[in-house]
């Protein structure tokens, strides 16, 4: 499975009321329904946050968890902003680190702390995998794609802010109860399981992560997952796992547990391109040519 993650509509409506349109009465009863139901409806909730250069917090733990008799494990945190636009994510800005089982020997300076800003069409990378491959005076690693790019080995597989995959994961709703206080509210947590052929259908950021369609054992791997609803219809946290196995002379098998919470809803937010001259392109890089295609895998199975 392909990790160079990204990542990966809504409009603002003004009803203005004068005298001579009281009489209309089933007209007004029906928009104060359509408004009610708006209320209670999280993907409404989310779309009406995408207004120009509002966005949202966002902190995120990964867990990776390696079969065997060492059970060893990585663990990751994003923390940053999110920004929208009219018609949902636009950009962001998110820092990335590691807490690694060991960082000896090939994998030492592998898993440094990155930083990537993502724009329409682009996004920027400063520290991580690339660091040492950088040309002199260059700081941040440009990446071109036809979307919104988020370069990170890792990330939350159900991403709540993307309205169709909210409304399909939450279309598997088997459960709910009581979640607790997140952000200052109180939420209720749905829980459910989704397959990743059916996150493939309807998340962008699933599909810029694997590159190409599910087939198979990997269509039907299931996604368990818990969403956590406040009073004002907002996500302020999910939760999500899954196991991805691979077989052959390297067999290894993959734990994923992903926690992302969202908090400050409505946050001002401007994301900017890194200045020009500290940009570099990958054709630019030098590689060393021993550099694991996956450090993630190869390092858990060792």
């Amino acid at each position: 499975m392909r990790r160079t993650i990204a990542v990966l509509t809504g409009a603002t409506v003004a009803a203005l009321m004068v005298p001579a349109l009281v009489t209309a009465a089933p007209a007004s009863a029906q928009t104060a329904k359509t408004a009610q139901a708006a209320k209670t409806d999280p993907v409404s909730a989310l779309k009406r946050q995408f207004r120009t250069h509002r966005g949202v917090k966002l902190t995120e733990n990964t867990k990776i968890v390696g079969a065997g008799k060492k059970q060893r494990a990585i663990f990751t945190r994003r923390n940053g902003v999110l920004e929208f636009g009219r018609s949902g994510l636009v950009a962001s800005d998110l820092t990335t680190t590691f807490n690694l089982p060991t960082q000896d020997g090939e994998f030492k300076g592998l898993f440094t702390p990155s930083r990537t800003i993502s724009l329409k069409n682009v996004s920027y990378t400063s520290g991580g995998f690339f660091a040492d491959s950088m040309p002199e005076g260059k700081k941040w690693l440009r990446v071109r794609d036809g979307g919104l790019v988020l370069v990170s080995p890792v990330q939350q597989i159900i991403s709540t802010v993307e309205p169709g995959t909210l409304k399909a994961t939450l279309a598997h709703t088997g459960a709910r109860r009581p979640g607790g206080t997140w952000d200052g509210t109180r939420t209720t947590v749905h829980s459910g399981t989704i397959t990743l052929g059916e996150l493939f259908k309807v998340s962008p950021s699933v599909r810029a992560m694997l590159g190409a369609k599910p087939t198979g054992r990997s269509a039907t791997l299931p996604v368990t997952w818990k969403i956590y609803i406040g009073s004002d219809r907002l996500v302020r946290r999910v939760v999500s796992s899954y196991t991805e196995s691979t077989r052959g002379l390297n067999s290894t098998e993959l734990t994923y547990v992903n926690d992302t919470r969202y908090t400050g809803w409505g946050t001002k937010v401007t994301v900017k391109a890194p200045p020009a001259g500290q940009v570099a392109d990958f054709d630019e890089l030098t590689v060393g040519a021993d550099q694991p295609d996956d450090p993630i895998r190869e390092l858990l199975a060792n």
